[in-house]
This record gives structure tokens, sequence and C-alpha cells, in this order.
């Protein structure tokens, strides 16, 4: 993943920014972080297959993290 992202990031022509939250997977940049933990708890899916979605981080650190990084990205390229 980190070269696929380097080699986009070369080549983009523009100033490229990650942010990277410790111990999220991909899909805890979406509704899956708030989710997931829910049907773990109600038996609904193993603990393996949460963490191999949305890794092992808690959303009460994903989802305020993510909302940050959309209003700051929303107020920065959208703001009047």
């Amino acid at each position: 993943m980190d070269r696929s992202w380097s080699a986009l990031a070369a080549h983009s022509g523009r100033t490229v920014r990650r942010a990277l939250v410790a111990d999220a997977d991909h899909w805890a940049f979406t509704d899956f972080a708030a989710m997931l933990p829910q049907l773990q708890a109600a038996g609904l899916i193993t603990a393996e297959r949460r963490n191999a979605l949305i890794g092992g981080v808690a959303p009460t650190v994903s989802v305020p993290e993510v909302r940050r990084a959309v209003r700051r990205f929303f107020g920065r390229h959208l703001a009047g």
C-alpha cells in the first residue's frame, strides 16, 4: 500500500497530504468503524473479521479523527 500511495503522490503534480490513524485499516474510514464493533458485541461477526476490516482501533478514536480530517479537507478546499 505504501508503494502505491508513494507512486500516486509522485505523479500528482500537487502537494499530497496523508493522514494515518494508529491501528486502523482501510474500512475504518467508513461507517464500518462504528458498526462493526456493535456487530461483534452482538455475536454477528468475529473479532478476527472485525480486525481484518477496520483494525483494532476503537470507534471512539477513529470516528472523531475521520470527522476532523474531512472537516479540514473541506475547510481548506471549499471554504469561500
